[in-house]
């Protein structure tokens, strides 16, 4: 009697584990899952009586689904918001972005003149040098960490140009 009550539980405990893998036969979870790379992320130390600064990186979507992404944290930092520059009747205007839409197979550069990270209220002082996790949100509840490198203003201004030169030539 023992024998077939065991013998029941394992062939119930077999068909549950093959029903359940048959279930998932041919459906691959990570072809809903954007696959997102950060590069070149820096965040500008604040400069003198100011009380924000500015983060630039670049987030290439190398899937064919879409992501969005809705906030930014980093180390240190008590508030973190995504911003845009836009031309509005002749005007240069800055505003804050809710999310922000990164297609398959895309890339956007966070930059000077359009999008880029707002950082407030620093809970100690970014220093030059020093490295800062960066955490990017998704909608669908993925994260990406990466790290932000703290630069000079003299040396985003000097990479702003570099780079500037570089696409004119």
């Amino acid at each position: 009697m023992i024998k077939q009550c065991i013998s029941i539980v394992l062939v119930s405990v077999l068909s549950l584990f093959s029903s359940s893998s048959m279930a998932h036969s041919g459906h691959d979870h990570d072809a809903d899952v954007a696959i997102i790379k950060v590069s070149n992320a820096q965040v500008r130390e604040f400069l003198p009586a100011t009380t924000s600064s500015v983060g630039y990186l670049s987030i290439i979507n190398h899937s064919d689904t879409v992501a969005t992404l809705t906030k930014a944290t980093i180390d240190g930092l008590g508030r973190v918001e995504i911003h845009e520059h836009s031309h509005v009747d002749g005007m240069m205007k800055m505003q804050k972005v809710e999310s922000l839409t990164i297609n398959a197979h895309q890339q956007i550069d966070f930059k000077p003149g359009g999008y880029h990270l707002m950082i407030f209220e620093p809970q100690e002082p970014l220093k030059v040098g020093q490295q800062r996790k960066l955490t990017l949100y998704f909608s669908d509840g993925n994260r990406v960490f990466t790290n932000a490198q703290v630069v000079s203003l003299a040396s985003q201004a000097e990479q702003s140009q570099a780079s500037k030169q570089h696409t004119h030539h």
